[in-house]
């Protein structure tokens, strides 16, 4: 790749085209031009999306700093900002206002982003065979309620050695997610309300068929459920080892690790 000029950052450029030999990016403040050559390797998926991105969020700090009005409200906030990190040496302080703007447009679209993947990802079409029952013990079948209890006896018995009373009177009162192929319990989630108006509790999430993506659709879809029922917020217990995997579905934990059946677990929460 050749760098054939250097220009100033502020100087505006339009959109390029996909199929565009030019190249654009900032080092040290300069808006940096290079075009590619014969011997320059096509760009890959990643490096395209990652163009796209960083295309879409300066056209949209071009515009802000376009507009006078706008300009000189983010650089309100750029110095209230400044202001509130001044003692913390661990934040970026940021020196231009375009910089700041930049830092904070990217984190909103990026926010956007994730978003959609998320409600994209509740309506997963299901591989042929499964199916989805969301029932109320009062609706569980006898068959229904033994595959369940089955499920939970191999996932927390058998493989994580938890020896505590599984049937606990809850499952009375609680909504029972449970993935099923031919009557056999794949994954499985319970859900019932708390002590707090409007916060349900999520809890026995397992699956027996890993790495496929089912358990975080019983979350998905009990979070959706939860929702219709009138919840405001979702709590639960997680083993300290799947916190990142409740991270990802947008819970956050609070307080400090604690001890239930001889492992450890800490309470996550969830706005919905």
């Amino acid at each position: 790749m050749a760098r054939t000029s250097t220009q100033d950052q502020s100087i505006r450029h339009g959109k390029m085209s996909k199929d565009s030999p030019v190249v654009y990016r900032v080092r040290n403040g300069k808006q940096q031009s290079y075009i590619l050559n014969e011997n320059t390797n096509p760009p890959s998926k990643a490096q395209n999306a990652h163009r796209a991105f960083f295309g879409k969020v300066n056209s949209l700090v071009n515009a802000i700093m376009a507009d006078p009005v706008q300009q000189a409200e983010w650089e309100k906030r750029r110095l209230e900002y400044n202001h509130s990190v001044a003692l913390d040496a661990s934040k970026r302080r940021y020196k231009t206002t375009r910089s700041y703007t930049f830092a904070i447009v990217s984190a909103q679209i990026a926010e956007k982003e994730v978003s959609k993947r998320r409600k994209k990802s509740v309506q997963l079409v299901l591989p042929k065979g499964l199916k989805l029952h969301n029932k109320h013990f009062s609706e569980l079948s006898t068959t229904e309620l033994y595959e369940i209890l089955k499920a939970r006896f191999i996932v927390f018995y058998m493989e994580q050695h938890c020896y505590y009373q599984d049937m606990d009177d809850i499952d009375y009162q609680s909504t029972h997610l449970a993935l099923h192929r031919k009557g056999r319990v794949v994954a499985y989630a319970r859900l019932f309300p708390g002590d707090k108006n409007g916060q349900w509790h999520v809890g026995r999430l397992l699956s027996i068929e890993r790495g496929k993506g089912y358990g975080r659709y019983i979350m998905e879809q009990a979070a959706v459920e939860a929702k219709r029922l009138g919840a405001t917020s979702l709590l639960l217990h997680a083993q300290t080892h799947a916190e990142a995997f409740y991270r990802k579905l947008g819970y956050t934990s609070v307080g400090s690790v604690f001890m239930e059946a001889d492992i450890p677990h800490i309470a996550m929460i969830k706005q919905i």
